[in-house]
């Protein structure tokens, strides 16, 4: 039987997110409940729930966690082919809190996650890929060698590389150091997702379109800008737009990026084919259409806690695609 070879394949960390109480913050006493999460994991599992082939690239430890994790995605129809444990760390946690339902604060302890080399990917397998989505966490340690070089490996075999800035200032020693390795995903990738606060982090902008021409200049093909509550923003160099958010009943919005990653993945895979060719040339009403599907799929996420288990079926966001029509 021939081995899998999904439309997408998300590359990074899997991992538990402790959380906090709502309305609490790190340094308070209070038990921490344990979840699934990981920036790549959720997309990958986003992306399976929104009917696409998604596999996906990371380690865990060899502990209750990491087993955990591989069954979840297994069991939610991510390919885990190449999600394997390693016994040589254990599996990566983050610490939780979200003092408003619009807030959070993050403490990563990494793990097994760093410990993937380069000389351990599957070429076949990525090349394989339409769209090959991953950000910036996996940067922050020795397996960021892997992430440029298996993002590069898809992009050669034709992959849309998409890279989610998804910024955590705590793993690095200084900014600088964070702002060089955030330019270096950039710099593999055809689509970039970052947020506003990001953009201006990277760039020194906070108009939109001049951050977004920065890193148009830096060779990338489209930018996608999320704004939270104000919606969306995209930029290719020919076309520029803002998308309206679809009002939603907000309760946390830990996953709301990552179920956005996963709506605007799902968008350049259905439409590979000719977007592979054409992103530069994309207009208006397709990056529109696209963005507004992505921002649907991250307000459905910000309706219940948590990250992973929040993420919406492609039936609810088509539903409140529906009733915001009409």
């Amino acid at each position: 039987m021939d081995p899998r070879r999904p439309h997408v394949i998300s590359f990074g960390e899997a991992l538990i997110d402790l959380f906090a109480g709502r309305g609490t913050e790190l340094g308070e006493l209070m038990p921490l409940q344990p979840a699934p999460g990981g920036a790549p994991a959720n997309v990958a599992v986003g992306l399976s729930r929104l009917g696409v082939d998604t596999g996906f690239i990371g380690l865990v430890g060899e502990d209750g966690y990491g087993r955990l994790l591989i069954d979840l995605l297994s069991r939610e129809g991510v390919d885990t082919t190449h999600f394997r444990s390693d016994g040589r760390a254990p599996t990566m946690l983050a610490v939780v809190d979200a003092p408003t339902a619009r807030e959070q604060h993050f403490v990563l302890y990494h793990g097994a996650d760093i410990l993937l080399r380069a000389e351990e990917l599957e070429h076949e397998y990525l090349e394989s890929a339409r769209v090959f989505v991953f950000g910036s966490v996996t940067l922050a340690e020795a397996s960021g060698s892997a992430a440029i070089s298996a993002a590069r490996v898809a992009g050669k075999g034709g992959a849309i590389v998409l890279f989610d800035v998804n910024l955590r200032p705590s793993l690095w020693p200084d900014e600088d150091s964070s702002r060089n390795a955030i330019w270096d995903g950039i710099e593999t990738a055809a689509v970039v997702k970052l947020n506003d606060l990001e953009l201006e982090f990277l760039t020194g902008e906070s108009d939109l379109a001049k951050g977004c021409a920065q890193i148009i200049g830096r060779g990338a093909e489209l930018v996608c800008v999320s704004l939270g509550a104000d919606g969306a923003y995209f930029y290719n160099g020919a076309a520029r737009g803002h998308v309206p958010p679809i009002p939603v009943d907000v309760v946390e919005t830990t996953g709301s990026g990552d179920a956005f990653v996963a709506g605007l993945a799902r968008g350049l895979a259905r439409g590979s084919t000719d977007i592979v060719e054409a992103l530069p040339d994309l207009k208006a009403p397709t990056l529109y259409s696209m963005l507004l599907f992505a921002n649907a799929c991250g307000g459905l996420a910000a309706t219940s806690l948590g990250a992973m288990s929040a993420l919406p079926s492609l039936e609810a966001v088509e539903e409140l695609l529906a009733q915001s029509a009409g």
